[in-house]
């Protein structure tokens, strides 16, 4: 049954790849607010863990050529993979003869896009060949094995940061500090705890910006969405563009934050929030990064001192962007 599990994985890890480097070119684009890009790494979030969703004939995946092997229905694995009719001619793949396929018409129910193609059925699935079955058996235990692996240190790397934060001492409402840290960072995932380095009086210019910073966080259950980035790049550990989504997802995190707080700010008020960031840069003895002071401070500076206000025009144009992308990202191809 792993070996099942393995092959609906690695079928969605190969699709993100072109969701992920589509969205890495979108970061590019210099007039779009981080505010806009941020929430787009949900369609990869969506892509790696749900192996099904609707057909379009908008889909980016329309465009891949031969990538896509076949489309098979839910109804299909449901029922036991019965062969379904329909409008449009079995296709041949390059592993085997031309054989029945399962290809939802435009406006059918969810598909999952099978890019491997080297099974006759899905649950469970039945390899074409008994060395084909040997070698997504054996990769499947590799990938169970390591990913468990991973799980377990992330785990043991969060007990022991967490172990020392529990340390920290309440100041006021949900605000602490402590000893152990140089920079701010916002702790727990439903009730969080903004800590702040002893050092830091919360009542100065900064340390109102600083918890303006981690308040927008925690209002965005920013925390949750870190351990789910997390997660999925455990359970997607083989595939390199998962782990350059969860750089580029944690800078984009940040730097939306950034965006949501200095919209307020004039221009001399923002020039003290750059400075902050220099003054809490990376705390490097904690066990994991903070929020306020993580890397990418540059970057992050130079977005603070560029950042202007989108207008009305610009709020529905890039509302228009986020809805288009979502629609070509997250839907499947109308055949394959």
């Amino acid at each position: 049954m792993i070996d099942t599990v393995y092959y609906f994985i690695l079928n969605m890890s190969i699709a993100s790849c072109f969701v992920i480097v589509a969205l890495l070119l979108i970061r590019q684009i210099r007039p779009l607010s981080r505010r806009i890009i941020y929430p787009l790494w949900a369609l990869a979030f969506f892509r790696l863990v749900m192996p099904f969703t609707l057909p379009t004939q908008w889909s980016l995946f329309n465009f891949t050529g031969g990538l896509v092997k076949r489309l098979i229905t839910v109804e299909t694995i449901t029922h036991g993979m019965a062969p379904v009719q329909d409008s449009w001619m079995p296709i041949q793949d390059n592993w085997g003869p031309v054989q029945d396929s399962v290809i939802p018409i435009q406006g059918s129910s969810s598909s999952f896009m099978n890019t491997v193609g080297v099974a006759n059925q899905y649950v469970p699935v039945e390899y074409r060949t008994q060395s084909l079955r040997q070698v997504f058996t054996t990769s499947a235990v590799i990938w169970a094995i390591i990913g468990a692996a991973v799980i377990i240190a992330a785990l043991i790397l969060y007990t022991l940061t967490r172990r020392e934060l529990n340390k920290a001492t309440h100041i006021r409402d949900n605000l602490y500090n402590s000893d152990m840290l140089l920079s701010p960072v916002l702790a727990g995932l439903f009730r969080p705890r903004i800590i702040l380095p002893v050092s830091l009086d919360p009542d100065s210019e900064e340390g109102k910006m600083i918890i303006s910073h981690e308040s927008v966080h925690r209002r965005r259950f920013d925390n949750l969405w870190r351990l789910v980035a997390i997660c999925i790049t455990c359970l997607h550990w083989f595939n390199p563009f998962v782990w350059v989504m969860l750089k580029a997802f944690f800078t984009d995190m940040e730097l939306s934050c950034d965006e949501a707080v200095i919209g307020k700010y004039n221009a001399e008020e923002r020039k003290t929030y750059a400075k902050t960031l220099v003054e809490f840069a990376e705390d490097k003895r904690m066990l994991i990064s903070t929020a306020f002071g993580r890397a990418g401070v540059k970057v992050r500076i130079v977005n603070v001192l560029n950042y202007k206000k989108l207008t009305l025009i610009g709020v529905v144009a890039s509302s228009l962007f986020l809805l288009a992308v979502t629609v070509v990202l997250i839907t499947n191809p109308i055949r394959g």
